[in-house]
């Protein structure tokens, strides 16, 4: 299947949940995500959720991490559109102030701008992955292009309300594949 196709099943898959589905699915995903080992990351990159597309509630990491790893610093992202890139911004749960912006994605309306290489961990978004690494997003690239910025052994870990596909075929050399990731029955490793 091409990657058309699989993001096309994926958003309508996702779009089918219900309201208590969604939300059990997201509980469930969010105790694999608390069971991760987090102990040696100092700084995680966390994507906003765009909640009118039924994206996992990344919220409820934040607060994980406020309450049991408040020595870690959390990054978002805001997003330059001109040039099709990811701009990290340090996250404070407290003060930033956040605006949605044209395609609905929660942003820091200001904040200091941090290196990619800085980052110990990316939370990264998709609508599918497989059995290998490989990931299905939304298609501009966004992310393929941040992670490459990123330290060689920065933790690249999806997070998806699904199981894996068996394969994703049509990969570019460009795609960055992750090293994990995180469902709501469990925690894949690539």
């Amino acid at each position: 299947m091409d990657k058309l196709s699989i993001r096309n099943k994926a958003i309508a898959e996702r779009n089918s949940l219900s309201r208590a589905n969604f939300w059990q699915l997201n509980d469930d995903l969010l105790r694999q995500f608390t069971a991760f080992n987090w102990s040696e990351i100092k700084c995680v990159h966390l994507f906003l959720p765009i909640t009118e597309r039924k994206e996992v509630d990344t919220f409820e990491f934040i607060n994980f991490f406020k309450i049991k790893f408040s020595n870690i610093k959390l990054v978002v992202s805001r997003t330059d559109f001109k040039n099709n890139i990811i701009i990290p911004i340090i996250f404070d749960p407290e003060n930033t102030v956040l605006v949605k912006n044209k395609y609905q994605i929660p942003e820091p309306l200001y904040g200091k701008q941090i290196n990619g290489q800085e980052i110990d961990a990316v939370i990264v978004p998709l609508l599918a992955f497989d059995k290998e690494g490989h990931r299905v997003g939304y298609g501009a690239g966004f992310y393929d292009r941040f992670l490459a910025q990123c330290k060689p052994a920065v933790l690249k870990i999806g997070v998806s309300l699904f199981d894996p596909i068996e394969s994703i075929i049509e990969t570019n050399t460009h795609d960055v594949k992750l090293t994990h990731c995180i469902t709501p029955t469990q925690t894949f490793s690539f």
